[in-house]
């Protein structure tokens, strides 16, 4: 098995979609509450010429009330199963509260599901969401933004501040700095590159102590947070998987689920931000997007100065080698 997605649809169905490794099998499908397969109950099996099955969204749920369901796809009669979910935990009042689980490395291990998250602000939850919130055993919540953005909207549950920036000091930001600059889409996509190099200049300290918490006895589950879940939390979210042995490729695959969850619908005020600023819609519509190719070239930034993601981390941010190591053994299934 290569690669399992789950997408919930808007009826509350679940479509799940399998890529396979050699010869096209029949495959089984079950379904359950939590990210232990066993624990799942059998849904179908599926003929070899099809790779996709559309379920009921409480297919195999045992009622433990997260609002989730995960899925196992195993090759018909043997072979280890790949466990997915759809990454997007069911919030009412933030749409970019996504599970880092199920991403598989280059040794042959995933990620576990359930462990870290990455998302956007947290005060939109609601009653009925802080109620879910509770049952993912959740302990720390990393707030990675600035503390006028803390003190204006707080989070309703105690938090870690690990204020990122990308620049020196707490003053205006990269993009409000230089709005009046910023006329095209371009120029705007442009703006982000700028943010990502600057928080690895400025923040790896920070990042480092993000890291060394998430490595703590006590350090998970854990979820790190900035407005939109997107810079900041991107960055972020891009150096643990790629830490962790995820390809590239899929790191920048998880960048740019951003834009699948927090639409131009969500994204009002800040948009409107920028333009009174002096940005052109066109330019605050850029900022706001989740380019690939810049996260790409901020990577790629990170080979050239510090010679891969082991390296800065090990360096500039200051994370030991140690703890490193027991981040991987603490987030990482290894191959069966």
């Amino acid at each position: 098995m290569a690669r399992v997605e789950v997408d919930t649809q808007v009826d509350g169905a679940v479509l799940i979609r399998w890529e396979l490794e050699g010869a096209p099998v029949a495959v089984d499908v079950a379904t359950g509450p939590t990210p232990a397969a066993i624990d799942h109950a059998h849904v179908a099996t599926v003929p070899a010429d099809q790779t996709s099955l559309l379920v009921a969204g409480n297919a195999g749920d045992a009622g433990n009330g997260t609002g989730r369901l995960f899925v196992s796809v195993a090759p018909h009669g043997a072979g280890p199963a790949l466990v997915a979910a759809d990454r997007r935990v069911p919030f009412t009042g933030i749409q970019n509260f996504r599970d880092l689980g199920g991403y598989r490395t280059t040794a042959g291990g995933a990620v576990r599901w359930g462990m870290v998250f990455r998302a956007d602000a947290l005060h939109g939850l609601g009653a009925d969401d802080l109620a879910l919130y509770g049952r993912l055993g959740v302990r720390t919540v990393y707030d990675l933004r600035r503390d006028i953005e803390r003190e204006h909207l707080p989070n309703p549950m105690p938090s870690r501040s690990l204020v990122i920036l990308s620049e020196p000091g707490d003053g205006p930001s990269v993009a409000t700095a230089t709005a009046a600059e910023r006329r095209t889409a371009e120029d705007g996509e442009r703006v982000l590159l700028e943010i990502y190099v600057g928080l690895l200049e400025h923040s790896a300290a920070a990042l480092g102590e993000l890291f060394a918490g998430l490595a703590a006895p006590d350090g998970l589950p854990a979820v790190f947070h900035c407005h939109a879940g997107k810079d900041r939390t991107g960055m972020a979210a891009a150096l643990l998987l790629e830490a962790l042995g995820v390809e590239r490729d899929v790191v920048l695959d998880d960048y740019e689920l951003t834009a699948r969850y927090r639409r131009r619908e969500h994204q009002g005020a800040t948009f409107e931000h920028f333009v009174e600023a002096g940005m052109t819609p066109e330019a605050a519509a850029g900022v706001l997007s989740a380019p690939r190719w810049a996260m790409q070239e901020a990577l790629a930034d990170v080979d050239r100065r510090f010679g891969g993601v082991e390296a800065y981390l090990t360096g500039p941010a200051g994370l030991t080698p140690d703890d490193l190591g027991t981040l991987r053994d603490r987030l990482v299934d290894p191959a069966p």
